[in-house]
C-alpha cells in the first residue's frame, strides 16, 4: 500500500512537473517557428505553430538589417563589466554585513534590503542627472554604473557567508593573514555556489536591460542588442519574423551560460537561505 501510495504521488510530481516544463518552454518554440515563417503567416487564423515553408534566411536577414556585430560586443562589454563590479561589491558588502560586528549593523541592514522597494521610476531621473554631471552619458560606464551592485546581491552574499565557519577567519589572522586576504583567499573560494548565482543573475538582467541603455545612449554605435530590437517595429509594419529571429539569436549567450553553470546556481539559490 506505501509502495503504490508513493508510486501515485511520484507519478502526480512528474506529471506537473512535464506539463509545467511545456507550458514555459512554449512561448520559446513559438518563437523559433515564428522566427522561420514569412510575416504574414504569423498571424494566420487558425494560428500554427509550425512554418508550412521554413525559412531559415530570416536569421541572416535580422543579424545582417544592422550593425549587430557592434551591438553584440556593446551588450556582451556592458554585461560582463557590469557583472565583475557587482561581484566585488556585493561580494566585499556581504562578508562585511556576516562576519563583522559594529554600530547599527542591523539598522543599516534592514534600511539597505529597504532600498529594494524603490521603484526604478523614482530614481531615474536623479541618475539621469548624476551621469550628466560626471560627463557620463553615452557611454558604457553610464549603462555600468546604475546596474552595478544591488541590495540582493549583498543579501544573498551575506546569507551564504554566513553560514561558513568564523573559526576559518580567526586560525588564518592567527597565521598572520590580512583581513583582505582572508576574504580573497579563504572565503570566496567557499562561496563559489553564490558568486556563480549571482553573476548568472546579474549577467541576465544587464543583458536584457532595455530602459537604462536607452535613457543613457544615444549613439547608434554603442546600441545594445535589446534596444536594436526596436529597429524592426516601423510606423506601418513591425517584422515580427525578424525580431523573432533577432529575439532568438540574442538568447543564445544566456542560454549557454545557464547550461554551463545551472549546477551552482541552483545550489547556491538553495544554500543561501540556510543561515538568516
Amino acid at each position: 500500500m506505501k509502495k503504490k501510495s508513493a508510486f501515485l504521488t511520484r507519478a502526480t510530481l512528474y506529471t506537473f512537473l512535464t506539463l509545467g516544463s511545456i507550458g514555459m518552454l512554449l512561448p520559446f518554440a513559438w518563437m523559433f517557428f515564428s522566427a522561420i515563417k514569412p510575416n504574414s503567416e504569423i498571424f494566420t487564423s487558425p494560428p500554427t505553430l509550425l512554418p508550412s515553408n521554413p525559412n531559415w534566411g530570416n536569421f541572416i536577414d535580422a543579424w545582417t538589417s544592422g550593425d549587430y556585430t557592434q551591438y553584440f560586443i556593446n551588450t556582451a562589454v556592458i554585461s560582463v563589466l557590469t557583472t565583475i563590479i557587482t561581484l566585488f561589491i556585493c561580494s566585499l558588502a556581504g562578508y562585511t554585513f556576516a562576519k563583522y560586528e559594529f554600530f547599527g549593523k542591523k539598522t543599516l541592514f534592514l534600511f539597505f534590503l529597504g532600498t529594494m522597494m524603490i521603484p526604478m521610476q523614482v530614481i531615474m531621473i536623479p541618475i539621469f542627472l548624476m551621469m550628466a554631471k560626471l560627463g557620463l552619458l553615452n557611454s558604457y560606464w553610464s549603462v555600468i554604473l546604475p546596474l552595478a551592485a544591488n541590495a540582493y546581491g549583498v543579501f544573498l552574499m551575506r546569507q551564504f557567508m554566513s553560514t561558513i565557519p568564523t573559526e576559518l577567519m580567526e586560525a588564518a589572522r592567527i597565521d598572520g593573514c590580512s583581513d583582505f586576504r582572508i576574504f580573497w583567499q579563504i572565503v570566496l573560494p567557499l562561496t563559489k555556489p553564490a558568486l556563480v548565482t549571482l553573476g548568472i543573475l546579474t549577467f541576465l538582467g544587464a543583458w536584457n536591460e532595455f530602459l537604462w541603455p536607452l535613457i543613457m545612449l544615444d549613439s547608434p554605435d554603442m546600441m545594445t542588442l535589446q534596444v536594436a530590437l526596436t529597429q524592426f517595429q516601423g510606423q506601418y509594419e513591425v517584422k515580427w519574423n525578424l525580431l523573432m529571429a533577432a529575439s532568438a539569436l540574442s538568447m543564445i549567450p544566456i542560454a549557454l551560460i545557464f547550461i554551463v553553470f545551472q549546477r551552482f546556481l541552483v545550489e547556491g539559490i538553495a544554500t543561501s537561505g540556510v543561515k538568516g
